[in-house]
């Protein structure tokens, strides 16, 4: 079954990184067809942190997943989330709208930083 998979940066970071662990995921991912996504708040926040030569690279890693923009539906689930969520678990905005991007879009969001996502509406995803 084809999966779809919002991908939070700490993986994309990893993969850039050469991390095995996540160089697999993607591999197997990709293998199994899975489609593969990127908010855009990720996309800054890879954009941000990236080192000098890393251009091609990042560009290559962006090519191979959709990104989707925060409309008004995120916007509003991401105010929601926060209300909810930022003062017992120091929810931050962008994990706020990666949240809402997931739910919005019914996508698996992967990531290392379950903690970021204290919400019992979303099924978050740990790669490895």
């Amino acid at each position: 079954m084809q999966k779809s998979l919002l991908i939070d940066s700490d993986v994309l970071i990893d993969h850039l990184r050469k991390e095995k662990n996540a160089f697999d995921f993607f591999t197997a991912e990709v293998e199994k067809g899975s489609l593969l996504f990127i908010s855009v708040i990720s996309r800054i926040e890879i954009l941000a942190g990236m080192r000098s030569g890393e251009e091609v690279m990042v560009n290559n890693l962006f090519e191979i997943l959709t990104p989707i923009a925060v409309d008004e539906a995120i916007a509003d689930k991401a105010g929601e989330y926060l209300r909810k969520y930022s003062k017992g678990h120091d929810l931050n905005i962008g994990d706020a709208i990666i949240a809402a991007t997931a739910k919005e879009m019914e996508l698996g969001p992967v990531t290392r930083n379950v903690k970021h996502y204290p919400m019992k509406d979303i099924e978050v995803i740990r790669p490895y």
